[in-house]
């Protein structure tokens, strides 16, 4: 008996946070939940130095690099949720909060998200007075248990020296509700599942340094970004949006 407790004791911590990331600490919202709603605010905070990895044989043959996304990646995500929340709720004014990511993921002791949005409330809640949002949608880099990377990027595993089959396209990161004072009121996971593609058609070879080439760089970007919009929707919808 006290084996099995203690097993529980030890699983307890995972338990609640996997229900927290699968958003089931709450129903779907309804309209009568948002009868009190007139304006909204989205806001993205993703990591924008988006990760190409290839994981090889040993350590000395990893490789990592990086795509730098100059904001497009979040302006992105912001135009998606916007387009949705509209079309759920066409009474609502909806506008895209700016904030300092580097600066918050700061405060949040680095990404990813793991305490989601507790230690920035003071600061969403100046961003909703600033915003004059009701409520606020926030997206965030996270990690998911037993895949590879973390936010929004590229991971490729090879047991080759100089080829590399297929690529894991994922998108980790959790979709926020919070309230007009900073507090969260609920979230669901972005991830929509990871994706695995040919590396070859995304332009990437067991050298990354094709992700040098404008062209690759652009087909890699837009396979992920069609990825993040397909699991914002779903979260949005998964909310009641």
């Amino acid at each position: 008996m006290m084996n099995l407790l203690s097993r529980f004791r030890a699983l307890f911590p995972a338990l609640i946070a996997a229900c927290l990331l699968a958003g089931c600490a709450s129903p779907p919202r309804t309209a009568a939940d948002d009868q009190a709603v007139h304006k909204v605010a989205v806001l993205s905070l993703l990591e924008e130095q988006t990760p190409v990895s290839r994981v090889g044989l040993t350590v000395f043959n990893n490789q990592r690099l990086t795509i730098d996304q100059q904001g497009a990646l979040n302006a992105f995500a912001d135009e998606v949720l916007e387009k949705r929340l509209r079309a759920a709720r066409p009474n609502w004014t909806v506008v895209q909060a700016r904030a300092d990511a580097k600066a918050l993921e700061e405060k949040n002791r680095g990404t990813p998200w793991t305490s989601f949005t507790g230690r920035i409330s003071d600061d969403l809640r100046r961003i909703a007075q600033e915003t004059g949002a009701d409520l606020m949608f926030v997206v965030v880099d996270t990690t998911m248990e037993n895949s590879p990377g973390r936010g929004i990027g590229v991971s490729m595993r090879t047991l080759s020296l100089n080829s590399v089959d297929k690529a894991l396209l994922h998108t980790h990161a959790l979709l926020v509700l919070v309230d007009r004072d900073g507090k969260e009121l609920t979230n669901r996971n972005i991830a929509g599942g990871d994706k695995t593609v040919d590396a070859k058609d995304l332009g990437l070879s067991y050298d990354l340094s094709t992700l040098q080439q404008p062209e690759v760089k652009q087909r890699v970007s837009d396979a992920l970004r069609q990825q993040l919009a397909q699991g914002l929707d779903q979260a949005a919808r998964s909310l009641g949006y």
